[in-house]
């Protein structure tokens, strides 16, 4: 492969012996997949594209809650993911510590919270993918709904320094961001009842109530439920305020929202969370989807491929964005 060189374990900047190369499914021979070791010593296996020529930059996927990694390659080879790399770019995928390939997972001994993910997961994902990725290229993320808004948690504690932030029906579950109170009581009494079920089972079921495809840990689900009765996305500890921390963040941020989207992320509340970044933002919104048939809906937005025009106009959106960013950068 170009631009990365083969590797199995990847930690602290350093390049380790190679032990075993992996193939991802539906991967081209220019594909690879590693694991990130982090700071606390979790493996997060992540999936390594390359494109046919040289690279525009280096987007790194991150996915949804209750998901993985595999979301974006969703139809099969026909994803976003594979988008991204027919028009040019080095495509980073990797499953969150207790998701996928990133076990141990919940319920078998994976415990870990929302700062494991913004404090620990992405900026060792973000070392990588600038120290692997071509000098002065730009390294952009594109993060789904979890991915998304831990992303922007990370950029505006400075974490990590993407040059631009996409995201997908992101928003946090706080009465700040949803308009409507009766969608608010129901959101409210939802996250309630799953972190009741998370105490009570040790992790929430996803799986068991068809919901996602990996079950999350009770801590994590915790911590939405403080933001949900507080109202303040914060850390655990309190020392990082995530909310107001927002303000800092001045890269350019596109938020994809689609009308099919009617509880977990609708088009209104993805518009007030990205209101409060300090930099330059758009809203892309999904009216219909591409076969002419109505929107997708939270998770149909990247896995169903119906909306595989808007990701073609966010992947121009991106490309913009890297040559403004490569403009800054010379003057």
């Amino acid at each position: 492969m170009t631009g990365v060189r083969a590797r199995d374990v990847w930690q602290d900047g350093d390049m380790k012996p190679e032990r075993q190369r992996r193939e991802p499914k539906h991967a081209s021979p220019r594909s690879e997949q590693i694991d990130i070791r982090t700071s606390d010593g979790w493996s997060l296996r992540t999936d390594v594209h390359e494109p046919a020529g040289a690279a525009i930059g280096t987007a790194v996927l991150a996915h949804a809650l209750m998901a993985r990694r595999s979301e974006f390659d969703r139809p099969p080879g026909a994803g976003v993911g594979q988008l991204l790399v027919d028009r040019g770019w080095r495509v980073v995928a990797f499953d969150f510590r207790g998701h996928g390939d990133s076990g141990p997972l919940a319920g078998q001994g994976g415990t870990f919270g929302y700062d494991d993910c913004v404090q620990r997961d992405l900026p060792a994902v973000f070392a990588f993918a600038r120290a692997t990725g071509e000098r002065k290229r730009p390294v952009l993320i594109v993060g789904h709904s979890l991915g998304g808004h831990a992303a922007l948690a990370a950029q505006a504690a400075e974490l990590v320094a993407f040059d631009g932030v996409v995201v997908a029906g992101a928003n946090v579950w706080i009465r700040a961001f949803e308009p409507s109170a009766p969608r608010w009581l129901i959101k409210r009494a939802s996250i309630f009842g799953a972190s009741t079920v998370s105490r009570r089972l040790g992790r929430f079921p996803a799986r068991a109530l068809r919901l996602g495809s990996d079950d999350e840990a009770c801590a994590l689900l915790c911590d939405f439920e403080r933001f949900a009765r507080t109202g303040l996305w914060k850390s655990a500890d309190g020392a990082i305020d995530y909310l107001s921390s927002l303000a800092r963040v001045r890269v350019p941020v596109l938020q994809v929202v689609s009308d099919g989207d009617r509880f977990e992320c609708t088009p209104e509340c993805g518009q007030r969370f990205v209101a409060r970044c300090g930099g330059p933002y758009e809203v892309l919104r999904i009216a219909r989807g591409d076969d002419g048939g109505p929107p997708p809906d939270h998770m149909g937005m990247v896995t169903s491929g119906r909306a595989r025009s808007t990701w073609a106009r966010a992947e121009a959106w991106m490309r913009a964005c890297s040559i403004d960013r490569s403009d800054s950068s010379r003057t």
